[in-house]
């Protein structure tokens, strides 16, 4: 309920009753359809998300632990206790691909394992940046819009090096990344 109001209301802060009012009116037009869209949004998520965590346990090979190591610290970044409510709904809305991004990937990790280990470095390598820069994972809710930005640009260079043909939302790479994180 909270992403769907927050989805309206943005960073809208009210001083006057008619302010008030405004927004209240707002919210009570559209809070109907948008649960049942959120509702329909985090069951897909809920879905993929047992796919993700039934793929990482089946995989057995001790060769590809490092990987699945990197899978299951992703997914637990993305879906963790109050995730809806923290994540908001403009950003919820990429979970599904992220999740299926993650999925690609532990599928594909025993065909080409060499070829993994240098991209999670390249990933790794933004994901120390972003956490110099003052960044958690879990983002923090009261993250800077830098770090937020930053934080979300590496699922996608996630998304554009394990998962090609899901597309991202823009262009990334590690130094564009680098260059949100320096507030460009």
């Amino acid at each position: 309920m909270i992403a769907c109001i927050d989805n309206v209301v943005g960073t809208a802060e009210p001083w006057t009753r008619a302010e008030f009012e405004t927004l209240r009116d707002a919210v009570s037009a559209t809070i109907v359809n948008a649960l049942f869209e959120t509702v329909a949004l985090v069951s897909r998520i809920v879905g993929a998300g047992r796919d993700v965590d039934r793929a990482i346990k089946a995989a057995t090979s001790i060769a590809l632990i490092a990987p699945l190591g990197d899978a299951r610290s992703q997914f637990d970044a993305l879906v963790h206790p109050g995730f809806v409510s923290r994540t908001g709904l403009t950003r919820l809305r990429r979970y599904p691909v992220y999740l299926q991004g993650i999925l690609h990937r532990v599928e594909r990790l025993p065909d080409n394992p060499g070829r993994d280990r240098v991209w999670m470095a390249e990933v790794q390598q933004a994901q120390e940046r972003y956490m110099s820069a003052g960044g958690s994972l879990p983002l923090a809710p009261d993250a800077e819009p830098r770090i937020a930005r930053a934080r979300w640009m590496l699922e996608e260079l996630r998304l554009s090096l394990f998962a090609q043909h899901l597309g991202t939302d823009g262009p990334v790479s590690l130094q564009r990344i680098a260059k949100a994180l320096d507030g460009a």
